[in-house]
């Protein structure tokens, strides 16, 4: 599937202007410091860019991100924050794909991005966010079920082994004081003990009714 059909089948922000339109994901997009990332921007319907000038900046302090002008790369406008880290593929760009990529992001890349090509006046804004490595990221993504696979099927072993390990113990556990008498003895005892209990009230009315008058 090529960049501008999965454009059109995601919910898109689109710059008309009566003819080919800039289609851009509305989505934020974001990665962690030091990875590389793509910030999709194309033509819909596909048009052949290639000796078109292409002009990627920021849209808060308007600095230019990349530029692609008669046919290569022009590095003059471009400010030295993104001087040799930025570049499109030339090749697509006959099929109207401008998508830019950034290597090693870094956390002063965050911001909104245009894309423009000043000849057709079409354009389109992609917004970028550069999280710390670290950093939490929303809450779906930390607090959804555990991931199924071999390491969840060992958690859940251990989890149904232990109380039944415990079981196994204390029933040989049982098993041996029983044959070494301890339980016995102890039954034995416990017998004794309600019965001297029961007949302690039985020999002190005995007692009482022996006493002299």
């Amino acid at each position: 599937m090529s960049v501008l059909e999965a454009f059109k089948l995601s919910k898109d922000h689109v710059c008309l202007t009566g003819g080919p339109r800039a289609v851009c994901p509305m989505q934020l997009i974001k990665v962690f410091e030091g990875e590389n990332v793509a910030l999709h921007c194309g033509l819909d319907p596909p048009f052949n860019l290639s000796r078109f000038t292409v002009d990627w900046s920021r849209v808060d302090n308007g600095q230019r991100v990349y530029v692609y002008r008669h046919g290569q790369d022009d590095a003059g406008p471009v400010v030295d924050q993104y001087r040799g880290r930025t570049n499109i593929n030339h090749e697509a760009l006959s099929d109207g794909n401008m998508t830019l990529n950034i290597s090693s992001a870094n956390l002063s890349d965050s911001g909104s991005y245009k894309c423009f090509v000043p000849k057709l006046k079409v354009w389109c804004e992609v917004q970028l966010i550069v999280e710390e490595k670290g950093t939490k990221t929303d809450v779906s993504s930390t607090t959804g079920p555990p991931p199924e696979g071999p390491e969840s099927d060992v958690h859940g072993a251990v989890k149904i082994v232990l109380p039944v390990g415990g079981v196994l113990l204390l029933v040989v556990a049982v098993v041996l004081l029983w044959r070494c008498g301890v339980i016995e003895r102890f039954m034995r005892m416990l017998k004794g003990e309600r019965q001297q209990e029961y007949e302690r009230p039985r020999d002190f009315e005995l007692q009482q009714r022996q006493r002299p008058r």
